[in-house]
C-alpha cells in the first residue's frame, strides 16, 4: 500500500488540502456547483459532520483522498437510523484513483462504525457517479432505492447500504 490512512488534525494546511481536493472533485467533475461548494466546503461545515480520515503518500505526506465519518446522532446525517453510521465526501484525486484508496478510506469508516456498535452503513450518492457505484458495490454495499432521497428538484441521491460484521 502507497499511502496511510491518518486522523485529521485541523491543521490550516490540512484545512487547505481539504477544500482544494473536495473543489477539485466535486466540483471540478461537475457534481457541485460553485456557488455551492464555496458555501458547504468550507473547513467549518466540513468538520460538522464528523470524523475527517485522509489518505496520505507515506513520505510526501500528499493528501490522496477523504472520508468523513459521520455518527447518527449528528445533526448533518442524510438518512442514518439509530444502528447506522453514514459516510460523506468520499473524494480521491483523480490522478491517483485506481490504487484502493476509496476502498480503504470506506473500510476505514466501517471499522470504526463497528467500533461504535453500529450494525449498518450508509451512504448517498448522486445518480451520475458511476465509478463510485462500482466501487461501493466492490466493497458489498447493496441499493437500497426506497431509501433514494432528493433535494429540491435538482438532484435525487441514490442510497447505498451494506451490514457490517459485528
Amino acid at each position: 500500500m502507497n499511502f496511510q490512512i491518518v486522523h485529521y488534525h485541523g491543521t490550516i494546511e490540512e484545512n487547505r488540502e481539504i477544500t482544494s481536493l473536495l473543489t477539485r472533485v466535486f466540483v471540478e467533475e461537475g457534481y457541485t456547483d460553485k456557488s455551492n461548494a464555496e458555501r458547504i466546503f468550507v473547513p467549518a461545515e466540513v468538520r460538522k459532520r464528523g470524523e475527517i480520515m485522509l489518505a496520505r503518500s507515506p513520505v510526501q505526506k500528499k493528501l490522496l483522498g477523504m472520508i468523513i465519518f459521520v455518527p447518527s446522532i449528528s445533526p448533518t446525517c442524510q438518512v442514518a437510523e439509530a444502528d447506522e453510521a453514514e459516510i460523506h465526501l468520499l473524494a480521491v484525486h483523480p490522478e491517483t484513483r485506481g490504487q484502493g484508496i476509496a476502498s480503504h478510506l470506506i473500510m476505514a469508516c466501517e471499522q470504526r462504525a463497528v467500533s461504535f456498535g453500529y450494525s449498518r452503513m450508509i451512504l448517498s450518492t448522486q445518480q451520475t457517479m458511476k465509478e463510485a457505484h462500482r466501487v461501493y458495490e466492490q466493497l458489498g454495499y447493496r441499493r437500497n432505492s426506497t431509501r433514494d432521497w432528493s433535494r429540491g428538484t435538482d438532484k435525487t441521491f441514490f442510497v447505498y447500504e451494506k451490514l457490517l460484521q459485528i
